[in-house]
């Protein structure tokens, strides 16, 4: 299974963590990618809010590791924040958080899928076929 897909915040903390709370259908999906030459795209606007759940102390787990893992680990690419991007950003009226509307704006741009667990974002991927 070759794929490409935008990993949200929690996902990606939670794979990082061994967590039970990321459902076994998404973790499968995150090593089956990793495994079979897929490409994770992360989002810049992700690993900020890794960093600031970190801080924040919402969840326990070391960013600096987190962030190794990301850039030395070929299956993960990290995305930048474009003016292409945010265009589309500006075009996902339908969801009204601003991280949120950045994810579903880079998956769409990259023609990409999403590892999510937000509902909204999970709806909003459904409904544009991502």
């Amino acid at each position: 299974m070759n794929g490409l897909y935008v990993i949200d915040t929690h996902v990606l903390i939670w794979y990082f963590l061994g967590s039970p709370r990321l459902k076994g259908e998404l973790k499968e999906r995150v090593d089956d990618t990793r495994n079979w030459n897929g490409r994770l795209l992360v989002p810049t606007i992700v690993l900020a809010e890794a960093l600031y759940v970190a801080e924040k102390g919402r969840a326990v787990f070391n960013f600096d590791e987190l962030y190794r893992l990301v850039r030395g680990d070929p299956g993960f690419e990290i995305v930048g924040f474009t003016s292409e991007i945010l265009e589309e950003a500006a075009r996902c009226r339908d969801i009204p958080e601003m991280h949120d509307r950045i994810i579903v704006a880079t998956a769409r741009f990259f023609a990409a899928g999403i590892l999510t667990k937000d509902e909204i974002i999970g709806r909003v991927s459904e409904k544009t076929n991502l």
